[in-house]
């Protein structure tokens, strides 16, 4: 069973079959603590992988980003950037797109996060964070994660599966539902993609809203949970080349 696979006891921080078709980077597992914070949960988690003092991410940083309970993407590259981890964010959306006013998810506080948001993007280079305005292909991601490195993804709640735990998923969501149609409409959630397994064709990803080592979808479910509409097909480029 695929199952047996999902334990690790190894002090080593990845596995690597001999011939690279199998990789996990044991990434620390870090819970979120609210419906929004899932995104603060992976960089902290990507921090601590990397060696960095993430206690200060809820707290000083959370302040210091002025975003509130609502967390982009162009946030968690400002965490890396103070952290001095190199990244690249890669988005098809150079801020915000206005279409999102009308989604539910993004509708109560989007007239404030427009104007942040877009500003963050502006001013992006010369904050030294390296953004590009492109969509991402699979094989980008897996020849990334074999370097030895890590993704945050955004990703569609409602499309992100898990084959080993799917059961937990309306048990133990990442945000409160909007209506008393569970999981009707379009629900950002961030996740540390840290793993493949090329010949059954796997992502390994840390989600932060389970209790559980390592989740594992199949890889063409996971490239529509990335690509879903409201995501903009963000993916954040984690290079362990860039931590001094």
């Amino acid at each position: 069973m695929e199952m047996a696979g999902r334990r690790n006891t190894s002090n080593e921080k990845t596995s690597v079959s001999e011939n690279g078709q199998h990789v996990v980077h044991k990434v620390p597992l870090c819970m979120q603590s609210y419906s929004w914070d899932c995104g603060l949960a992976c960089a902290s988690m990507v921090l601590q992988y990397f060696g960095k003092d993430a206690h200060k991410v809820y707290t000083t940083d959370l302040e210091e980003l002025k975003c509130g309970e609502s967390i982009w993407t162009i946030d968690l590259a400002c965490l890396m950037q103070k952290y001095c981890i190199k990244h690249t964010l890669c988005t098809i959306t150079l801020g915000v797109d206005k279409g999102y006013s009308k989604q539910a998810f993004y509708s109560g506080k989007f007239s404030v996060d427009e104007e942040r948001v877009s500003k963050l993007f502006e001013e992006s280079g010369s904050n030294g964070i390296d953004v590009q305005q492109r969509s991402v292909t699979r094989d980008e991601i897996l020849d990334h994660i074999m370097k030895g490195n890590l993704c945050i993804a955004l990703v569609d709640w409602n499309e992100l599966e898990c084959i080993w735990c799917d059961r937990l998923k309306c048990q133990t969501s990442c945000f409160s539902c909007l209506s008393s149609k569970c999981c009707g409409s379009y629900q950002g959630h961030y996740v540390v993609v840290c793993g493949f397994d090329k010949k059954k064709k796997r992502i390994f990803y840390k989600n932060p809203s389970y209790d559980e080592e390592l989740c594992c979808s199949r890889m063409d479910k996971f490239d529509v949970a990335r690509k879903s509409y409201g995501t903009d097909e963000d993916l954040l480029f984690i290079y362990k080349d860039g931590v001094p």
